[in-house]
């Protein structure tokens, strides 16, 4: 029995296997096998365990989270804005309105100062323009899913008291607000299916008032009050108080009635422009007693008119005076008027205006209907030479970029201005006569609370002008102020003065005018009257005793410039640009370019001079503000959903690269919005 070989050593093959050759290495025997690996025989090493393996793909990991989460965020918000977009039945718009929540323009630079305190934790009105609420008003009377608007007028989370409403803008709102009422009766069955609610704590001013009462009900805080009190004005006379320092006003005006200069060379107005300051006060105060009566007329009794005629003698009037009077229909809380209507859906008018914005223009751009572009130039404050927001260069410059717009069949001249400067006047004037003339597009003229004087000068040869019933327009004369400081005013300041002079003295303020110098003054001044005179008698196709008659410096409403012919037709800025459509098919048809029965219903505005690029905005306001911080902050955000949605058309927008018009009977512009900084 033999005995059995060793176990072959470990880390062998086998002893038979394996044999030594000479040198040192180790050879194959009858079968020749490979080297073994240098673990060969040992466990094999640990796999990595999750975390390790999830660490080394971390990058494409957290890039896959950030998308996910990117997409559902968006998604979210997304169908978050359709559900606040969706407009339910039965739905009242509400409106906050306070001083300033509604301008002309958006121009104004203190609507940062508004977002600033909102930041701090106030609710400001949102600000909105005056066209932009009279188109969304006149949209949702057309609207079966609207049934009614509740305003409040409270000024309890007012931060920053703003420009009020004028009596023309009042009235143009008034207007639509009327429209709505009776379209909504008509088509809900009856005016006690309609809801139209006006509330507040207290009226600051008449002016509140005066748009309230239009509303169907009127409700105000126990504690609030209504100063109905008529309308007044106060004339300060410097002319004592300029003598004592040694100062005297060499003064001109064309003529009996240009009251300019009174307050410096008179101590008290000459009787001609008294009783013309009264009748303009008494014409407008009658047409406020009679817009209210007539939407009061329920609560006020059977003479309405007579009696807010009393009630003007004796107010202002504390909330249950008001009340017994009929002014308001009760005094609760904004509460209370909440249970009122809490059974419908309630909609923020400055979101509905985007809305349904937007649905009007998507509507067209399915339909394909036509529309008439009419191109907006405003013209806001004192009328002076240069640039700015509304001098002469900067509104020649709206002119002729809306007559060089091939899209733009006519322009609107929206002025807001008791008058100015003669040579800034006289430019933008030309600017008007050359947009027809040369350009062939029409030019509508739309008088806001004021167009007077240099406001009037301006518009004479435009196609037609419109003004509101309680415009205050005229004044179609010439006044100048030269002051004179004599030596008195020097002694008294403790100044010696000497003059050298190689030509005509005429123009220093330490020489009075006299002689042939006098002379020439009073010839520029009358050579100037005269060429107003004439301009008016061409433009309006009156002969010069005509408008002599109505001349002089007079002022007057828009009713009786109505009548004396130097107004076209009454209307706000909504009509106007209506009438400019108008008149802009009228031209295309006149030039063979559409037949004669072609009808367009649809318009769309364009704001002139275009708005910067809101980048270029941005860097000539860097001033610390920070507002603008926000500013920029929500632009780039809202650039990156463009970009991540895919919308390149959008992102152009927001770029400032393209244009956003708001088609339709009403009209629209770019803007920037106060809303949309998202700041509660």
């Amino acid at each position: 029995m033999s005995t059995p070989p060793p176990p072959p050593a470990a880390g062998t093959a086998g002893a038979a296997a394996t044999s030594t050759l000479p040198g040192g290495t180790t050879g194959a025997g009858p079968h020749v096998h490979a080297a073994l690996p240098p673990h060969a025989g040992q466990a094999p090493p640990p796999k990595p365990n999750v975390f390790v393996r999830t660490w080394g793909h971390r990058g494409k990991i957290t890039f896959g989270l950030f998308l996910a989460y990117s997409s559902a965020n968006f998604f979210y918000n997304w169908r978050l804005q359709k559900i606040r977009d969706t407009i339910p039945p039965d739905t009242i718009l509400h409106w906050r309105i306070t001083d300033g929540s509604i301008v002309e323009t958006d121009t104004d630079k203190g609507y940062y100062q508004k977002v600033l305190r909102a930041a701090g934790g106030d609710s400001p009105a949102p600000v909105s323009t005056l066209i932009d609420v009279v188109t969304a008003i006149k949209h949702a009377k057309d609207d079966p899913r609207i049934v009614g608007i509740m305003a409040n007028f409270s000024s309890a989370n007012k931060t920053q008291q703003g420009k009020g409403l004028g009596l023309a803008q009042i009235q143009e709102l008034r207007n639509a607000i009327q429209e709505f009422k009776e379209a909504k009766a008509k088509a809900l069955g009856g005016e006690d299916k309609v809801s139209l609610i006006a509330y507040t704590d207290s009226f600051d001013n008449q002016s509140q008032y005066y748009l309230a009462s239009v509303f169907d009900k009127v409700y105000m805080q126990p504690s609030g009050s209504i100063p109905l009190v008529g309308l007044s004005s106060t004339v300060p006379f410097f002319k004592t108080l300029l003598g004592r320092f040694g100062i005297q006003v060499r003064a001109e005006a064309r003529k009996e009635y240009k009251s300019m200069v009174s307050p410096f060379t008179e101590t008290e107005l000459p009787p001609p422009q008294k009783q013309n300051l009264f009748d303009l006060l008494k014409g407008l105060n009658s047409q406020i007693l009679a817009d209210i009566a007539k939407s009061r007329a329920r609560a006020l009794g059977s003479d309405p008119v007579e009696k807010l005629n009393h009630l003007i003698q004796i107010g202002p009037f504390m909330g249950s005076e008001a009340k017994d009077e009929g002014l308001v229909d009760g005094l609760v809380y904004k509460r209370d008027c909440g249970k009122m209507i809490e059974k419908q859906g309630a909609f923020g008018l400055a979101h509905y205006m985007r809305v349904k914005a937007k649905e009007h223009t998507n509507k067209l751009a399915k339909t394909g209907e036509p529309s008439l572009v009419v191109g907006i130039v405003y013209l806001i404050g004192g009328i002076k030479r240069g640039g700015g927001d509304f001098g002469a260069n900067t509104i020649v410059k709206g002119i002729r970029e809306a007559a060089n717009d091939p899209t733009v069949d006519a322009v609107v001249l929206r002025i807001d201005s008791g008058g100015g400067d003669v040579i800034a006047s006289d430019t933008i004037g030309d600017a008007i006569r050359w947009c027809q003339d040369e350009k062939k597009k029409p030019v509508i003229v739309s008088f806001g609370n004021t167009s007077a004087s240099g406001g009037y000068f301006v518009s004479t040869h435009a196609k037609a002008i419109m003004a509101q019933p309680t415009t205050v327009t005229g004044s179609i004369g010439v006044a100048s102020l030269r002051p004179y400081f004599t030596p008195e005013f020097f002694k008294l300041i403790g100044v010696s003065v000497e003059q050298f002079f190689t030509g005509s003295s005429d123009t220093s303020f330490l020489n009075d005018l006299e002689g042939a110098a006098l002379t020439r003054y009073k010839r520029q001044i009358d050579v100037t009257y005269s060429d107003f005179v004439k301009r008016v008698a061409d433009g309006r196709n009156l002969t010069i005793e005509q408008v002599e008659n109505v001349a002089g410096g007079r002022v007057m409403n828009g009713k009786e410039a109505l009548k004396a012919g130097l107004v076209d037709k009454l209307g706000g800025l909504s009509q106007a640009v209506r009438l400019a459509g108008d008149y802009g098919l009228e031209a295309h048809k006149a030039a063979g370019h559409l037949p004669s029965i072609v009808q367009v219903e649809n318009i769309v505005v364009k704001v002139f001079p275009k708005p910067k690029p809101w980048l270029q905005q941005l860097v000539e306001s860097m001033t610390g503000d920070e507002a603008v911080d926000m500013y920029a902050k929500e632009k780039v955000r809202a650039m990156m959903m463009k970009v991540w949605s895919g919308d390149f058309g959008g992102l152009i927008q927001e770029m400032g690269l393209g244009e956003e018009v708001f088609g339709g009977s009403g009209v629209g512009q770019q803007r920037l919005e106060i809303e949309d900084l998202r700041v509660v």
